[in-house]
């Protein structure tokens, strides 16, 4: 796996560097304060390329020299993410730096911001997959979404601008036969028309339920090892469930009341965990 993930890092930095070059005002106009300059910024990510390649270059024969520069590279990425705008391929590098270092918890969660804004890239979900199968904590949903997930798993594995735009050409297509209304006599010419209009209204409303459950809803994933849930916002409030959580989990952020969070895990329980343990996508 660690091939391919060097691979894919350094074609996502490539594009990153791209970015800036193009369009610098466009990425740096958002920065609070005085940032580092354009040319700054460049060198910054293409250092950090550097570092990533030569941290998994020493991973094998120095292993601490290896952890050092991959550090690096996240410092780099970092601070290129931190006073720029939100950019998939920038976490995706981030994410994959992360993963290196064995940081489930970061890798997933910057995977997931990569994800929102580059949701068609393979290579992400076939490394977010991935790192999700490295967790110690497994929580499989519950068995209602489950059941959910098998009958409608088409809305769950075709990305959301897919189905968007699958939708607007069924509509062109569906309102273009209504107009040649001369033609519609014939039995097949119907069909096609009943099975546009099923099309239509189904992507339509996948669509659209997507992005109001995006809309209202916040994400998150565990970043820490032996985590206690509890039943209240405070360490004085008995845990939740016995088992500890470890890093990599994901949630759905119900409340945050101070320096906790109450979250909902996949399998429908929820509790409250210390807000530094979590990083919210």
């Amino acid at each position: 796996m660690v091939q391919p993930v060097t691979t894919c890092l350094r074609r996502g930095a490539l594009w990153a560097v791209f970015a800036l070059v193009a369009c610098p005002h466009a990425v740096w106009s958002a920065a609070p304060g005085n940032p580092p300059g354009h040319h700054q910024q460049v060198a910054l990510l293409e250092q950090a390329l550097a570092d990533f390649d030569e941290g998994i270059a020493l991973l094998t024969s120095d292993p601490d020299a290896g952890a050092k520069r991959l550090h690096a590279a996240v410092t780099g990425f970092e601070t290129v993410v931190r006073h720029g705008p939100r950019n998939g391929r920038l976490y995706y590098n981030l994410g994959n730096a992360y993963l290196q270092l064995g940081r489930l918890g970061q890798a997933i969660a910057n995977y997931r911001r990569a994800e929102a804004l580059i949701p068609s890239d393979g290579q992400l979900q076939a490394n977010l997959n991935y790192a999700r199968q490295l967790r110690r904590s497994q929580i499989a949903p519950s068995g209602s979404e489950t059941l959910v997930r098998t009958l409608f798993f088409w809305h769950y594995r075709v990305p959301l601008r897919v189905r968007y735009l699958g939708a607007l050409v069924v509509y062109v297509l569906f309102w273009g036969m209504l107009l040649v209304r001369p033609l519609l006599r014939q039995v097949g010419l119907r069909l096609i028309v009943v099975l546009l209009g099923i099309g239509w209204v189904t992507l339509g409303v996948s669509s659209a339920v997507e992005w109001q459950l995006e809309s209202s809803s916040t994400a998150g994933v565990i970043v820490a090892d032996e985590v206690v849930v509890r039943k209240g916002n405070s360490a004085h409030y008995e845990p939740q469930f016995q088992q500890l959580l470890y890093e990599g989990v994901e949630f759905t952020l119900i409340e945050q009341r101070s320096d906790w969070l109450r979250i909902e895990l996949p399998n429908g329980s929820t509790g409250w965990i210390r807000a530094d343990q979590a990083e919210i996508v």
